[in-house]
């Protein structure tokens, strides 16, 4: 359970920052839980986790810059709060800024109430950073129930999966985290890949070029929802 006062320090902090608020005003509402798009578009998005990291986002990012391309980052907060100007800098790519927790921890080991509370921190230090909150969360691992589901709506969250995984955080080669992606990949699909990753952003081009070549568009998952 967290610690009150480092629960009361953060919540202190960052109410400096931005008025704390988990109320989200939004004229279509989205799923609580989005485990793909719409299987009868051709469009995928791409989403990366765990970041920011110094030199690896930028890398990244000037890859989905050369190929005018839009992506999902579901960003830890601890992270987020470290490298404020990458967050900027994603967020004024025209990239969806999302909230892959505060710390990090396996969510299905934790209460409700801590559950609510790495939601709140990272939804809360990216708005400080940004000056908007996220709507799309994703625990980390991709570790999910009822409770974190739950917990995450109500901090006006939906939850986001993915249809295909590089697993390029276990160390394979770009290849391998090629042949992953764009072997399990279809209409309304979701990609997941990680920032902090040489072989990652090796691997990114090629994936790219082969779903453009099969007729994929590439969205946001904001987009993505938008079509259901």
């Amino acid at each position: 359970m967290v610690n009150f006062k480092v629960r009361s320090a953060y919540i202190l902090i960052l109410s400096l920052l931005c008025s704390f608020s988990s109320v989200y005003s939004r004229a279509e509402a989205a799923p609580s839980l989005i485990a793909r798009g719409d299987g009868r578009a051709k469009v995928v998005a791409l989403t990366f986790d765990d970041g920011p990291y110094p030199i690896y986002t930028e890398r990244l990012l000037a890859v989905l810059d050369a190929y005018d391309i839009k992506a999902t980052f579901f960003l830890v907060g601890v992270n987020a709060a470290s490298h404020p100007d990458l967050v900027r800098e994603i967020a004024r790519g025209g990239h969806v800024v999302g909230n892959h927790s505060h710390r990090h921890l396996r969510m299905k080991d934790l209460p409700e109430e801590d559950i609510r509370w790495e939601w709140q921190m990272c939804s809360h230090t990216i708005r400080a950073i940004t000056g908007n909150l996220p709507r799309f969360c994703r625990p980390p691992g991709g570790g999910y129930n009822g409770t974190i589901v739950s917990a995450a709506r109500k901090e006006g969250l939906s939850v986001v999966l993915w249809t295909a995984n590089g697993a390029d955080y276990t160390g394979i080669s770009p290849k391998a985290i090629e042949r992953r992606v764009l072997g399990a990949t279809g209409s309304g699909g979701i990609i997941l890949l990680h920032e902090g990753v040489d072989n990652t952003i090796e691997a990114l081009p090629v994936i790219i070029e082969t779903l453009r070549s099969k007729g994929y568009r590439f969205v946001t998952i904001d987009k993505m929802v938008a079509s259901f």
